[in-house]
């Protein structure tokens, strides 16, 4: 069918629908609100999908196919929901997979999106010179299991109170400042918490810094921790001035585990107890997150390639350690979101596991299609 253009659409839904060789963009909403798109294929398209001047979003199980620029494109949106989508490699020169832009405005600024279980397979073959995913100035934006590939790189973080974890992001290898999460841009950004994600094959694996060596802009309150950082040139790597922390996250088989450098090094920001690996000891078969009949919420050591020397247990709430819960078990309380992580060591070798249980009621289109290898790691209460 033809390209689907709404205007002023406010209650609208659009389902199940293949556009195929639109003119220009395949999807574009403007002036919306209360707006649901699923299940819709565009293919054979310059661009997909592009959303403007809207609340209340919900875009899921859509794909992209041969689109050229830009998979999904959305400025000045709030309350969004991007859920279990496919969006392809976008090969045309400065496209994303998905782009939150502002366009250089700040009041097509977007706020209060969830980006989960989606798939952004940008190719480190595309001719692109950008990534999978970008939010750019965007306020209050939580992203969780997702797949996030790359080019240069693979999620260009440059918002603020962002939460990230449990996503898959790689392939950031284009340029030497090329990144697996990066903030990055020449303005001050805050509040990122960045957790139990698998950052691998980028020149740098957690970048602050930007696409120039321009050292002012201040990033704070950035809390980096139980990640595992595989086979990057540079694990981690800052060159502006921050505060937060950098903590138990693992440098596996990295050329380099940390580079600070200028205004990166004299900061109030904390870089401690990190570990490393070299590839042979590893977590098989990760723990089970139980909730028993007692009120407790219990943990097991789950299968590690060989036996621990030792392991170590942190339970955590909304991702934040818990103070002197490090037994195999817990009593909970209502509105906890509880999770909890192993870190454990063989001879000179650390790992870290984080507990899963069975998805239930949302399982992660990434987890089905076998490109994210993890459950369900957190429990509301």
């Amino acid at each position: 069918m033809p390209a689907i253009v709404r205007k002023k659409a406010h209650g609208v839904s659009t389902r199940g629908e293949v556009v195929d060789g639109a003119a220009d963009i395949g999807v574009a909403y403007q002036v919306f609100s209360d707006a649901v798109v699923e299940d819709v294929v565009v293919k054979n398209s310059p661009r997909g999908f592009k959303f403007h001047n809207g609340k209340n979003l919900v875009v899921r199980r859509c794909e992209t196919e041969n689109v050229v620029g830009d998979g999904i494109y959305l400025t000045k949106t709030s309350n969004v929901l991007l859920e279990n989508n496919r969006v392809g490699a976008a090969p045309g020169e400065g496209a994303d997979c998905c782009q939150f832009a502002y366009q250089n405005k700040d009041n097509n600024i977007s706020s209060d999106v969830v980006i989960r279980g989606n798939l952004f397979l940008q190719s480190p073959d595309s001719t692109s010179n950008k990534g999978a995913l970008v939010c750019d100035k965007t306020q209050k934006y939580l992203v969780e299991y997702n797949y996030i590939g790359g080019k240069n790189f693979s999620f260009s973080s440059v918002g603020d109170d962002a939460v990230v974890r449990s996503n898959i992001m790689r392939d950031g290898r284009m340029n030497d400042y090329s990144f697996g999460y990066g903030i990055g841009d020449k303005v001050d950004h805050a509040g990122h918490h960045v957790y139990d994600n698998w950052i691998e094959n980028s020149n740098r694996g957690v970048s602050l810094s930007g696409f120039s060596d321009q050292g002012l802009a201040f990033r704070k309150d950035v809390d980096i921790h139980d990640n595992v950082i595989k086979e990057c040139d540079i694990a981690f790597f800052a060159n502006r001035p921050w505060s937060g922390s950098f903590r138990r996250n693992i440098f596996l088989r990295c050329k380099q585990d940390i580079v600070l450098r200028a205004k990166g090094e004299a900061t109030a920001g904390e870089v401690e107890d990190n570990y490393v690996n070299d590839g042979s000891f590893l977590s098989v078969t990760p723990p089970p997150l139980r909730f028993r009949p007692d009120g407790k919420a219990s943990v097991a050591s789950g299968e590690w390639t060989s036996e621990p020397d030792e392991i170590r247990i942190q339970w955590r709430n909304k991702g934040i350690d818990i103070p002197g819960a490090n037994r195999p078990s817990i009593a909970v309380e209502p509105g906890m979101e509880l999770s909890c992580v192993l870190l454990a060591r063989k001879e000179q070798n650390w790992m870290i596991a984080i507990a899963e249980t069975a998805y239930d009621q949302f399982m992660p289109r990434a987890w089905q299609e076998k490109m994210l290898p993890w459950q369900k790691r957190y429990l509301s209460i």
